[in-house]
């Protein structure tokens, strides 16, 4: 059953990728395309395999598993989301997807019913995530695997609460970002082996990571965002490891850029 506070949650992540499906669309199908390659690479799809796509947003992981396994279920709590990776998955000639409307805390899959279970940069958005990866652990088959993709936090619990305060200025759906340490711990739990892992630290321009947000310079949660951040470079406290970019000569008298990282895990684990 849905507390008052977990539908109010999912409410926030609906509004949020309602309004910037556009723009988070194009930057997550087009720039992250590696970024699956390489979870694909961890949990080994092959051609004669099922995987469920769980908050599966504009098809990130969905489009590019795909070509490579047998059917792929993706599964959102937003219809825009839904309609966008229907959208690509015409474009690209790829006949052997299905999306529909679904929570990552609740599959609609029977035990052991898949081969795969994946999910990328949903775990931060859901209050708890331990939930969700029970239930990627419940639904894949003995021998099954599991991938995440995430965004993480320093171990450090200060330098770990500058960075949730910024990501919560910048997206009230932000729930917290998880240390590297907790999100093994979460596998271990569910019973799951971690086979592999790999992290990245893939550079970002602060506006375009506000742009893609729905944001941009002058609005309360851009102006609020960039203070933060500043905080965070004066003080040299957190993973975005942010600095200000050189002055945009086309930009006379505007502040200028920050430069920073989106530090990234990947893991992939196997149901034993």
């Amino acid at each position: 059953m849905t507390t008052p506070s977990e539908q109010q949650q999912k409410d926030l992540i609906r509004a949020r990728f309602t309004r910037t499906a556009e723009v988070f669309g194009d930057y997550a199908v087009n720039y992250r395309v590696r970024f699956a390659e390489s979870l694909m690479r961890l949990v080994g799809a092959g051609h004669r395999e099922i995987v469920a796509d769980l908050a599966c947003g504009p098809g990130t992981l969905a489009l590019r598993f795909a070509p490579q396994v047998r059917r792929v279920y993706g599964l959102d709590l937003t219809p825009a989301m839904l309609a966008r990776a229907r959208q690509s998955a015409a474009k690209e000639g790829l006949t052997n997807l299905d999306f529909a409307i679904g929570d990552a805390q609740a599959l609609p899959f029977a035990d052991r019913s898949v081969h795969i279970a994946v999910t990328s940069y949903s775990l931060h958005h859901i209050p708890d995530p331990a939930r969700v990866v029970r239930e990627m652990a419940r639904v894949v088959k003995v021998g099954g695997r599991v991938g995440l993709i995430d965004i993480f936090a320093s171990e450090d619990p200060k330098d770990a609460a500058l960075s949730n305060r910024i990501e919560r200025a910048r997206d009230p759906s932000h729930t917290r970002t998880l240390a590297k340490s907790e999100l093994a711990q979460l596998l271990a739990d569910a019973g799951l082996r971690v086979i592999g892992s790999e992290v990245e630290y893939p550079p970002r321009s602060f506006d375009h990571w506000l742009q893609v947000a729905g944001w941009r310079r002058g609005d309360p949660a851009y102006i609020e965002t960039r203070r933060l951040m500043e905080d965070a470079i004066r003080d040299k406290v957190t993973q975005f490891r942010a600095q200000f970019a050189p002055p945009d000569a086309n930009k006379p008298g505007e502040p200028p850029d920050i430069q920073m990282v989106n530090p990234t895990l990947f893991i992939g684990a196997v149901q034993s």
